[in-house]
Protein backbone atom coordinates (compact mmCIF):
# COMPACT_ATOMS: atom_id res chain seq x y z
CA UNK A 1 0.00 0.00 0.00
CA UNK A 2 1.42 3.66 -0.43
CA UNK A 3 2.78 5.56 2.06
CA UNK A 4 -0.31 8.42 2.29
CA UNK A 5 -2.86 5.20 2.83
CA UNK A 6 -5.26 5.10 6.20
CA UNK A 7 -3.35 1.69 6.36
CA UNK A 8 0.02 1.04 9.18
CA UNK A 9 2.67 2.85 8.11
CA UNK A 10 6.16 2.56 9.26
CA UNK A 11 8.57 5.71 9.39
CA UNK A 12 12.37 5.37 10.88
CA UNK A 13 12.93 9.00 11.85
CA UNK A 14 15.47 10.79 9.35
CA UNK A 15 18.40 11.89 11.60
CA UNK A 16 17.06 9.74 14.19
CA UNK A 17 19.63 7.00 14.28
CA UNK A 18 19.90 5.23 18.07
CA UNK A 19 22.42 7.34 20.04
CA UNK A 20 25.70 5.59 21.19
CA UNK A 21 24.47 4.65 25.02
CA UNK A 22 21.56 2.41 23.14
CA UNK A 23 22.99 -0.89 23.55
CA UNK A 24 23.37 -3.18 21.10
CA UNK A 25 20.07 -5.30 20.54
CA UNK A 26 18.23 -3.13 23.09
CA UNK A 27 14.41 -2.86 22.33
CA UNK A 28 13.23 -0.35 19.83
CA UNK A 29 10.17 0.88 21.09
CA UNK A 30 7.10 1.70 18.42
CA UNK A 31 4.98 4.89 18.53
CA UNK A 32 1.51 4.82 16.74
CA UNK A 33 0.13 8.28 15.81
CA UNK A 34 -1.89 9.93 12.96
CA UNK A 35 -1.77 13.23 11.37
CA UNK A 36 -2.56 16.44 13.66
CA UNK A 37 -1.53 19.39 12.61
CA UNK A 38 0.76 21.05 13.52
CA UNK A 39 2.10 18.30 16.14
CA UNK A 40 2.33 16.00 12.96
CA UNK A 41 2.50 16.61 9.61
CA UNK A 42 3.24 15.25 6.50
CA UNK A 43 5.83 16.34 4.70
CA UNK A 44 6.14 16.00 0.53
CA UNK A 45 7.79 12.96 1.31
CA UNK A 46 5.72 11.99 3.00
CA UNK A 47 7.91 12.01 5.97
CA UNK A 48 6.40 12.92 9.56
CA UNK A 49 6.99 16.58 10.55
CA UNK A 50 5.88 19.14 13.77
CA UNK A 51 6.37 19.94 17.34
CA UNK A 52 5.49 15.57 18.36
CA UNK A 53 7.94 15.09 16.06
CA UNK A 54 10.47 17.60 17.23
CA UNK A 55 9.95 16.10 20.74
CA UNK A 56 10.34 12.63 20.02
CA UNK A 57 13.63 13.05 18.20
CA UNK A 58 14.75 14.45 21.47
CA UNK A 59 13.39 12.40 23.64
CA UNK A 60 15.41 9.70 21.80
CA UNK A 61 18.98 11.51 22.00
CA UNK A 62 18.66 12.55 25.81
CA UNK A 63 17.06 9.15 26.83
CA UNK A 64 19.16 6.37 24.30
CA UNK A 65 15.37 4.69 23.62
CA UNK A 66 14.97 3.82 19.79
CA UNK A 67 12.15 4.62 18.65
CA UNK A 68 9.92 4.25 15.25
CA UNK A 69 6.89 6.13 14.96
CA UNK A 70 3.71 4.14 12.69
CA UNK A 71 1.10 6.23 11.36
CA UNK A 72 -2.14 4.29 12.56
CA UNK A 73 -5.60 6.04 12.58
CA UNK A 74 -6.27 7.28 15.57
CA UNK A 75 -8.97 4.72 16.98
CA UNK A 76 -7.24 1.99 15.70
CA UNK A 77 -3.62 3.40 17.82
CA UNK A 78 -5.99 2.92 20.85
CA UNK A 79 -6.68 -0.75 20.40
CA UNK A 80 -3.30 -1.25 19.60
CA UNK A 81 -2.29 0.18 22.98
CA UNK A 82 -5.00 -1.65 24.59
CA UNK A 83 -3.97 -4.74 23.59
CA UNK A 84 -0.20 -4.02 23.87
CA UNK A 85 1.12 -3.93 20.17
CA UNK A 86 2.30 -0.37 20.27
CA UNK A 87 4.36 0.91 22.95
CA UNK A 88 3.75 4.65 22.87
CA UNK A 89 0.90 7.30 21.52
CA UNK A 90 1.74 11.09 22.12
CA UNK A 91 -0.60 13.79 21.64
CA UNK A 92 -3.00 11.54 24.49
CA UNK A 93 -5.60 13.30 26.20
CA UNK A 94 -6.28 11.73 29.85
CA UNK A 95 -9.92 9.95 30.10
CA UNK A 96 -11.14 7.17 32.61
CA UNK A 97 -11.12 4.86 29.65
CA UNK A 98 -8.01 5.26 28.18
CA UNK A 99 -5.98 5.19 32.36
CA UNK A 100 -7.45 1.70 32.24
CA UNK A 101 -4.88 0.52 29.30
CA UNK A 102 -1.91 3.71 29.57
CA UNK A 103 0.28 5.11 31.57
CA UNK A 104 0.43 8.94 31.45
CA UNK A 105 4.01 9.85 31.45
CA UNK A 106 4.40 13.13 33.61
CA UNK A 107 4.47 15.69 32.98
CA UNK A 108 1.87 16.84 30.83
CA UNK A 109 4.34 18.45 27.56
CA UNK A 110 1.84 20.37 26.45
CA UNK A 111 -1.69 21.82 26.46
CA UNK A 112 -4.67 23.52 24.18
CA UNK A 113 -8.54 24.08 24.76
CA UNK A 114 -11.70 23.40 23.48
CA UNK A 115 -13.24 25.71 21.31
CA UNK A 116 -16.28 25.48 18.89
CA UNK A 117 -16.10 26.48 14.65
CA UNK A 118 -18.51 27.47 12.05
CA UNK A 119 -19.63 30.17 9.73
CA UNK A 120 -20.41 33.71 11.80
CA UNK A 121 -24.19 32.81 11.77
CA UNK A 122 -23.70 29.40 13.21
CA UNK A 123 -21.51 30.68 16.04
CA UNK A 124 -23.24 34.22 16.71
CA UNK A 125 -25.51 32.51 19.61
CA UNK A 126 -22.78 30.83 21.14
CA UNK A 127 -22.20 32.49 24.51
CA UNK A 128 -22.17 29.70 27.48
CA UNK A 129 -22.32 25.87 27.27
CA UNK A 130 -26.33 25.40 27.83
CA UNK A 131 -26.46 27.35 24.37
CA UNK A 132 -25.18 23.90 22.01
CA UNK A 133 -28.32 21.99 23.23
CA UNK A 134 -30.28 20.87 20.46
CA UNK A 135 -27.55 21.94 17.87
CA UNK A 136 -25.67 19.56 15.73
CA UNK A 137 -21.77 19.77 16.45
CA UNK A 138 -19.21 18.01 14.88
CA UNK A 139 -16.07 16.01 16.39
CA UNK A 140 -13.92 13.29 15.62
CA UNK A 141 -14.36 10.00 16.57
CA UNK A 142 -12.10 8.56 19.44
CA UNK A 143 -10.96 12.18 20.61
CA UNK A 144 -11.40 13.61 24.57
CA UNK A 145 -12.68 17.20 24.44
CA UNK A 146 -14.15 17.95 28.17
CA UNK A 147 -16.53 17.05 30.37
CA UNK A 148 -19.71 17.25 29.95
CA UNK A 149 -19.69 17.60 26.20
CA UNK A 150 -18.10 14.14 25.98
CA UNK A 151 -20.93 12.32 27.21
CA UNK A 152 -23.68 14.51 26.40
CA UNK A 153 -26.76 13.35 24.99
CA UNK A 154 -28.33 16.28 24.77
CA UNK A 155 -26.17 17.62 22.01
CA UNK A 156 -26.94 16.28 18.86
CA UNK A 157 -23.00 15.33 17.73
CA UNK A 158 -21.68 13.90 14.73
CA UNK A 159 -18.42 11.81 14.60
CA UNK A 160 -16.21 12.10 11.62
CA UNK A 161 -12.63 9.91 11.26
CA UNK A 162 -10.63 13.29 10.66
CA UNK A 163 -9.64 16.74 11.62
CA UNK A 164 -9.38 17.78 7.70
CA UNK A 165 -12.67 15.70 7.12
CA UNK A 166 -14.33 17.76 9.85
CA UNK A 167 -13.54 20.96 8.62
CA UNK A 168 -14.73 20.31 5.45
CA UNK A 169 -17.81 19.71 6.65
CA UNK A 170 -18.35 22.66 8.06
CA UNK A 171 -16.99 25.03 5.37
CA UNK A 172 -19.53 23.06 2.98
CA UNK A 173 -22.24 23.72 5.17
CA UNK A 174 -22.70 20.03 5.71
CA UNK A 175 -22.63 20.65 9.74
CA UNK A 176 -23.32 23.72 11.13
CA UNK A 177 -20.56 23.83 13.99
CA UNK A 178 -17.39 21.51 15.37
CA UNK A 179 -15.53 21.26 18.08
CA UNK A 180 -11.79 21.62 18.35
CA UNK A 181 -8.71 22.00 20.04
CA UNK A 182 -7.49 25.80 19.35
CA UNK A 183 -3.60 24.46 18.69
CA UNK A 184 -4.69 22.23 15.83
CA UNK A 185 -7.93 24.17 14.73
CA UNK A 186 -6.28 27.39 14.87
CA UNK A 187 -3.27 26.17 12.93
CA UNK A 188 -5.57 24.68 10.19
CA UNK A 189 -7.64 27.95 9.54
CA UNK A 190 -4.48 29.97 9.37
CA UNK A 191 -3.31 27.64 6.69
CA UNK A 192 -6.83 27.15 5.06
CA UNK A 193 -9.95 29.26 5.86
CA UNK A 194 -12.05 30.27 2.59
CA UNK A 195 -14.78 29.67 4.29
CA UNK A 196 -14.47 31.95 6.60
CA UNK A 197 -15.05 29.87 10.03
CA UNK A 198 -14.93 31.93 12.94
CA UNK A 199 -14.43 30.94 17.16
CA UNK A 200 -17.89 30.74 18.84
CA UNK A 201 -17.38 32.93 21.82
CA UNK A 202 -18.00 30.73 24.24
CA UNK A 203 -14.66 29.02 25.41
CA UNK A 204 -14.94 25.95 28.30
CA UNK A 205 -13.17 26.32 31.14
CA UNK A 206 -11.46 23.08 30.84
CA UNK A 207 -8.00 22.39 28.98
CA UNK A 208 -7.19 19.82 26.55
CA UNK A 209 -3.85 18.51 28.55
CA UNK A 210 -1.66 16.31 25.94
CA UNK A 211 0.52 13.01 27.07
CA UNK A 212 3.08 11.07 26.05
CA UNK A 213 1.38 7.54 26.85
CA UNK A 214 2.43 4.03 27.48
CA UNK A 215 0.75 0.92 26.60
CA UNK A 216 0.12 -0.76 30.59
CA UNK A 217 0.87 -3.90 28.11
CA UNK A 218 3.87 -2.67 26.28
CA UNK A 219 6.29 -5.57 26.79
CA UNK A 220 8.89 -2.57 27.01
CA UNK A 221 6.78 -0.74 29.89
CA UNK A 222 10.27 -0.73 32.19
CA UNK A 223 11.59 1.58 29.52
CA UNK A 224 8.55 4.19 30.65
CA UNK A 225 10.79 5.88 33.79
CA UNK A 226 13.72 6.61 31.75
CA UNK A 227 11.18 8.37 28.92
CA UNK A 228 9.36 10.39 31.48
CA UNK A 229 12.84 11.68 33.36
CA UNK A 230 14.12 12.99 29.78
CA UNK A 231 10.35 13.94 29.00
CA UNK A 232 10.29 15.85 32.33
CA UNK A 233 14.08 17.69 31.74
CA UNK A 234 12.31 18.69 28.26
CA UNK A 235 9.67 20.41 29.71
CA UNK A 236 11.49 22.34 33.16
CA UNK A 237 14.39 23.59 30.65
CA UNK A 238 12.10 25.42 28.40
CA UNK A 239 13.09 23.30 25.77
CA UNK A 240 9.37 21.91 24.69
CA UNK A 241 8.45 25.62 24.27
CA UNK A 242 11.30 26.63 22.81
CA UNK A 243 10.21 23.80 19.72
CA UNK A 244 6.21 24.42 20.26
CA UNK A 245 7.27 28.61 18.96
CA UNK A 246 8.45 27.36 15.68
CA UNK A 247 4.64 26.63 15.24
CA UNK A 248 2.55 28.50 17.43
CA UNK A 249 4.19 32.09 17.28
Amino acid sequence: MGKTSWGVLGLLFACMAPVTSVAKGAPTLTVVTDVWPPFRMLAQDDQFYGLDIDILRQLQARSGIALELKRVPWGRALKQMQTGQADLMIGLAHTRERAAFVDYLQPAYYQCRPAFYGKPAAVAALHRYEDLKGKEVGFVLNSAYFDPFDDDSQIDKHGVPTEDQLQRMVERGHLPLMIGTDCQVDYALSQRNDAGLVKADYRPPHPVVLYLGMSKRSPHHGLGPALAQALQEMVASGEVEGLAKAYHP
